[in-house]
């Protein structure tokens, strides 16, 4: 996944992209194929959950 957006992480406010995210299981019953969540690579704080499978 390369979408070039950059997040930030309300908890330590560290900025990054989404190739510098780690990754995390989904809440719920969302399919983990079709949906990653993104987490800030310092804290580990679940920062946004992203579409990745095909449209």
């Amino acid at each position: 996944m390369s979408d070039g957006n950059r997040y930030t992480c309300d908890d330590c406010g560290t900025v990054f992209r989404s190739s510098e995210a780690t990754r995390a299981e989904t809440i719920g019953d969302l399919d983990p194929d079709t949906w990653q969540t993104l987490c800030c690579p310092t804290c580990g704080t679940r920062v946004k959950t992203v579409f990745v499978g095909r449209d």
